[in-house]
């Protein structure tokens, strides 16, 4: 009929039960299709928020770059527009 890999139905087992606090024998009392479906739904789940992970990590070096206090510098340096000086010049008197 079935084949089921005994050791990853156990390690299932035991992620749906520390990350969504049911118990063994609630999973066990399942019927099997219902227990695929949570599965199926976890890795779903699960695909989602490390996509959004992703995006939120891109943004996070994006405005890490951003704020990069030597560009920062540089920027301001550049945006600022100093007047230039120029030194008097004086001729000394020839005795």
């Amino acid at each position: 009929m079935y084949k089921i890999d005994l050791a990853n139905l156990v390690k299932n087992k035991l992620y749906i039960c520390k990350e969504y606090h049911i118990q063994p024998s609630e999973i066990d009392r399942m019927y099997f299709y219902d227990y695929e479906t949570m599965m199926f739904e976890i890795k779903n789940i699960q695909l989602e928020q490390e996509k959004e992970n992703e995006k939120q990590q891109k943004q996070y070096d994006d405005m890490h770059k951003s704020m990069n206090p030597g560009s920062m510098m540089s920027q301001a340096m550049n945006s600022i527009k100093m007047p230039s000086v120029s030194m008097p010049s004086f001729s000394m008197p020839k005795f």
